[in-house]
């Protein structure tokens, strides 16, 4: 999770407190062997996309343990090795979570349709357990070791079904410091099986399941809330970004019918993974998603700007604190890349930057009133939400600074004019 702190200073009531708003991981994504061969700007691009979480597919599981991926070796004999084919690879892993970005969580994907890992895995385990003299334990290890990024692994087995010697493996990733999610289509009883049979043991270790709704799993629209977890509460079903004919806006409006069902509490999208994947929408599927499932909940008192996406007030509506927001933040909290239409401020307190740039640099517009149209319309990237340090509205003839009175949980209550100008707290973005 990401938490943003408030520090609240007073110039008369020298005090600070603390809150914390979390950071949900509501929109995934797959992504293949795309985002190497068109590197670095697919991992630029995933970093702005504003989906929270990433699943690396695919890592296979050889008949001997070794560890691959598109036909190239990442771990053999307990070795990191990927690196003698992929030099960049730990860099551009480790930059994923770098700010600014939307990504708090990477995971690996071991399965898919016609993989046979979860077989070797089978085999491996029967003759070879889990333990550290292993050869699963001691390649999974050097790849933890290699890439600590890595968060999790996405258990997408379609064939091979054991649950006895799935569950040792996923209890021995948990015990390398890998959580387990699971992406089912089919065979329910094999998946609620495997859960029981993890969780004896490790009650923590899967903390998501990712319902297949497309291809074979297409059945599953109408039947996301038949797949039920003991102790798991996440539950995101996925459609795809190709191939079925859906636009964004119908593929976010089916999403919004499970939220609406109460049957989802976030959504992925299947997959990034070729040139043409450089031209969907990514920022408005993820920005979607965390709108939809409420990435971040901000609470009624922290709202200085509403942003909405249609002008006079219309379309959609995000609302923000105070503090500083690249365009990966805007997406988290729901509002699109070049989607800002018209700004609402609360009140004249704050004033609000405008950048076309990514990162709040370069050049702005600034605006210390609300407006039904913006002269940069479906241009903003970036925004910029500060005190107003004249604490005036840009039509006000008022000569007064405002004060504005928190209490000890950073609660706004009321403002005064005064003649003494308390300096409002900034959010941090960690």
């Amino acid at each position: 999770m990401k938490k943003f702190t408030l520090l609240i200073f007073a110039s008369i009531l020298l005090f600070a407190d603390t809150f914390a708003q979390e950071y949900r991981e509501v929109s995934g994504i797959y992504a293949g062997g795309h985002i190497r061969r068109g590197r670095p700007g697919t991992i630029t691009k995933l970093r702005q996309s504003g989906f929270t979480y990433l699943i690396l597919f695919n890592v296979n599981v050889e008949a001997d343990g070794t560890l691959t991926t598109d036909g190239e070796t990442i771990c053999k004999d307990g070795e990191y090795v990927f690196n003698q084919t992929q030099p960049y690879y730990q860099e551009d892993i480790k930059d994923l979570k770098t700010e600014p970005t939307s990504i708090t969580r990477i995971e690996i994907c071991i399965g898919g349709w016609g993989n046979g890992s979860y077989g070797n895995i089978r085999s491996l385990v029967n003759s070879q357990g889990t333990g550290a003299t292993s050869i699963l334990y001691k390649n999974f290890k050097a790849l933890k070791q290699a890439v600590p990024e890595i968060d999790a692994v996405n258990n997408d087995t379609e064939q091979d079904y054991d649950i006895t010697t799935a569950a040792k493996f996923h209890i021995m990733m948990y015990n390398l410091g890998y959580k387990t999610t699971f992406a089912p289509y089919t065979n329910m009883s094999y998946w609620t099986g495997l859960n029981d049979q993890i969780r004896k043991s490790r009650p923590k270790a899967v903390d998501r399941a990712m319902i297949q709704c497309y291809d074979g799993g297409a059945g599953n629209l109408n039947n996301v809330g038949s797949w039920n977890f003991t102790g798991v509460k996440e539950r995101h079903p996925g459609l795809l970004d190709y191939s079925n004919d859906w636009s964004v806006e119908r593929n976010l409006a089916q999403f919004q019918a499970w939220k609406d069902e109460g049957v989802a509490t976030g959504g992925f999208v299947w997959l990034f993974n070729d040139g043409y994947d450089e031209n969907w929408d990514m920022n408005g599927w993820a920005s979607g998603l965390n709108r939809i499932f409420g990435a971040v909940t901000v609470p009624e008192e922290q709202v200085a700007v509403r942003c909405y996406s249609e002008k006079n007030y219309n379309g959609y509506c995000v609302a923000l604190p105070e503090g500083k927001f690249t365009q990966p933040d805007l997406a988290v909290y729901g509002l699109k890349a070049q989607d800002l239409s018209s700004i609402e401020l609360v009140d004249n307190f704050y004033q609000v930057k405008l950048y076309k740039s990514v990162n709040c640099t370069g050049s702005y517009t600034l605006r210390r009133a609300s407006a039904k149209t913006l002269s940069i319309d479906n241009q903003v990237c970036s925004i910029l939400i500060e005190p107003n340090p004249t604490g005036l509205s840009e039509a006000s003839e008022a000569s007064e600074t405002s004060e504005t009175i928190y209490n000890l949980a950073g609660q706004r209550l009321k403002k005064m004019q005064r003649g003494i100008n308390i300096v409002d707290g900034k959010k941090i973005l960690r």
